[in-house]
């Protein structure tokens, strides 16, 4: 449970953080891309982890 728990934790500050670039630093995009890239990876590995 407590390892589900970090994982929607971690998503979620990275899908935030990346959200948040796009939003207010629109020329900061590749910076947002890497975040969202980022988020998908940790949760390939998290479901492969898993």
């Amino acid at each position: 449970m407590a390892t589900d728990l970090t994982a929607v934790l971690l998503s979620s500050v990275f899908l935030g953080v990346g959200f948040v670039i796009a939003k207010y630093f629109p020329e900061a995009s590749l910076l947002a891309g890497v975040f969202l890239v980022g988020l998908a990876v940790l949760n390939v590995a998290l479901a492969i982890a898993t």
